[in-house]
This record gives structure tokens, C-alpha cells and sequence, in this order.
């Protein structure tokens, strides 16, 4: 699942943040909305996940100061200013904030601190950023950052990611398979065998998406299905 992490729009949906709004499955917006008419665009794009930052005017009332909900098997805390918050809650893995306009990544004791910063109404000189969650199976498998002025998706998945390197040739792409259904038996994220085996993350998002959904398939099944897919064009 690749969620959409924003914030600070401050009356601003950038056709940028639309289009890559619509290639993902859920939209994350850590407040500053600030006009009804945003919020009304955001709630018909995709699944909305919303709390109400401090320039929010009244018809925010609704929105609440923070949210605890669940994607995709990850437990999220969600907060307009990371100053006040009192308690996330223990099994939390990703928390994520906004205010300051500033991108921030911080990974600490298997928890993520995450500011996308603002993709709206520019502050200051500060760069116009968001970013993209990808969760699978109850653990956060990559996070990108995507500067919106140079926005080209995939460019920036920070290192706990892995990097992205060319697919594998047809001919290495069973072993590359094998590879990472080994991983997935020993609980190993899309990240880390990204990175361990230089495979691009999409491509083993997409073996391990196609694991789940079809039960005891082999490598050589798996294969199978996306040379169909492929011609397919899916």
C-alpha cells in the first residue's frame, strides 16, 4: 500500500500533489488545510486521514487535534505540531506531524518521524515537499521524500529504503524471486532486500504483493505472472 503523506497546504493544492495523489491509495494530511474548498478536493481523491493544524479556521471544528488509526497492519499517530504531543501510544510505528515546513526524517527504536513538509503556499525559501509511505504486511517498507519542484517519483527513497538500481534481466529474474521469497520467510522488509540485493524497490514490492495474494505460488509462478502482467500492461 503507497500512501500520500502531506501537510501545510495552507489553501494550496498543487496539481503536482494531485497527480501524485492519484497514484497512491490513501492520503495522510498532517493539517494547516486551511480552506474548506481544499479539504472538500482531498476527500474526493482518496481515503483521508486528517487533523487540524493551528490555522484552521472554524469550519475545521469537525478535524480532530490528532488521530491514531491503522494501515495496512501499521499503527500511525497523527499530529499537526510535533510539540504537542503528550503520548503517541506504545505500538506505534509511524508518527507524523507538520508546522515547520521543513522535511524530516528520523528513525528511532524501530519508530518513524516523519514531517513531509509543506507542498502548498511557500514559506520563506523553503523547498516544496511531500512524501510517499509504502506499508506492506504491518511494516513500513520505504519512504520517499519528493521535492515537488523537480518531482520525478522514485528519486529520493531515503537509504533505510534501499536504493534502486536496474530490473534484473529476464534471465536472473527467477533467482532474483527466490531471493526475496527467502527474505520474506525470515521477516526481512522490502527495504532491506532492496538494498541487500540492489533490486529496485518496485520490483520487489512487487513479488511480495503477489506472494500474499496468491498463496503458496512459486518463484517460477511468480515470474509467470508478471511477464503476464507486463504484457498486459499492468
Amino acid at each position: 500500500m503507497r500512501v500520500a503523506v502531506i501537510a501545510d497546504t495552507h489553501g494550496l493544492l498543487r496539481q503536482e500533489t494531485v497527480d501524485l495523489i492519484g497514484g497512491c491509495d490513501a492520503v495522510i494530511h498532517a493539517g494547516d488545510v486551511d480552506t474548506p474548498d481544499i479539504y472538500e478536493k482531498l476527500k474526493g481523491q482518496k481515503p483521508l486521514y486528517l487533523v487540524r493544524g493551528n490555522n484552521d479556521g472554524g469550519w475545521a471544528g469537525q478535524l480532530p487535534e490528532s488521530l491514531r488509526f491503522e494501515l495496512e497492519g501499521v499503527p500511525i499517530f497523527l499530529i499537526h505540531n510535533r510539540k504537542d504531543i503528550r503520548e503517541t501510544g506504545e505500538n506505534v510505528k509511524l508518527v507524523i506531524f507538520g508546522h515547520s515546513h521543513k522535511y524530516s526524517e528520523e528513525w528511532a527504536e524501530g519508530r518513524c518521524w516523519l514531517n513531509p513538509g509543506s507542498c502548498g503556499k511557500r514559506r520563506f525559501r523553503l523547498p516544496l515537499t511531500m512524501a510517499a509511505v509504502t506499508l506492506l504486511d504491518g511494516k513500513i517498507a520505504a519512504v520517499e521524500r519528493i521535492d515537488l519542484e523537480n518531482a520525478e517519483y522514485g528519486k529520493n527513497i531515503s537509504p533505510a529504503a534501499g536504493g534502486r538500481e536496474s530490473m534484473p534481466p529476464e534471465a536472473d529474474r527467477r533467482k532474483a524471486v527466490g531471493r526475496i521469497l527467502r527474505g520474506m520467510d525470515k521477516g526481512e522488509t522490502i527495504a532491506e532486500m532492496s538494498l541487500k540485493w540492489k533490486l529496485p524497490q518496485d520490483f520487489v514490492e512487487q513479488v511480495c504483493r503477489i506472494r500474499v495474494t496468491h498463496p503458496g505460488v512459486t518463484a517460477e509462478g511468480i515470474v509467470n505472472k508478471m511477464e503476464v502482467n507486463e504484457l498486459r500492461g499492468r
